[in-house]
């Protein structure tokens, strides 16, 4: 990986969630031999001279909309509104930032984060796919589950509550809640 890669990767993620995504013929230039290809597509794709890296989140909206799907970041209010997006089966890939010991089991400080939002345990705990989870290179080591209150936390004071949203045109986005102003 390199700079921002979270970014391609989580969006790597949500459109394998879909099964949407580079075909065999787009990962040719890319040897057999690579781990992730997909990822390493999207990082080509999304990379930003400007920014110096992958992490510009119009581009990998973009990217992911040349896929099928629609594709756009909004902020959230809160894991309530998020849960109602997992809810209708659309993960999210949420912008966090934290020092390790605030997001107990992420093992990593960082500074700004992407990382896909997948579903909520039964205690109302953020189950999620993290690229960076426990610094290890490893995608067995991707899944965690992230207490809510430190993640809420993570991701409302990190970035706003930013959020990409990946879906296909035909799953329906869910309703807003009244009487708040609508975020999407």
């Amino acid at each position: 990986g390199g700079a921002s890669w979270c970014s391609p990767t989580s969006t790597s993620m949500a459109l394998a969630f879909w099964g949407r995504g580079p075909s065999e013929a787009d990962l040719a230039g890319i040897g057999p031999q690579v781990p992730d290809r997909a990822v390493v597509h999207a990082a080509r794709r999304v990379f930003d001279h400007g920014f110096d890296g992958a992490g510009n989140w119009s581009f990998n909206t973009a990217y992911a909309a040349g896929y099928g799907v629609e594709a756009f970041v909004t902020r959230l209010r809160s894991l309530e509104e998020a849960e109602l997006f997992v809810g209708a089966g659309i993960p999210l890939v949420a912008s966090v930032s934290f020092r390790s010991e605030e997001l107990e089991g992420a093992g990593y400080d960082t500074s700004g984060h992407l990382l896909t939002v997948a579903w909520f345990d039964t205690a109302g705990d953020v189950v999620c796919s993290d690229p960076a989870s426990h610094e290890l290179p490893s995608n067995d080591e991707v899944r965690v589950v992230y207490d809510r209150k430190q993640l809420e936390k993570a991701w409302l004071d990190g970035s706003g509550g930013l959020v990409y949203v990946i879906r296909p045109p035909e799953v329906p986005l869910p309703p807003v809640p009244v009487p708040a102003e609508p975020n999407w």
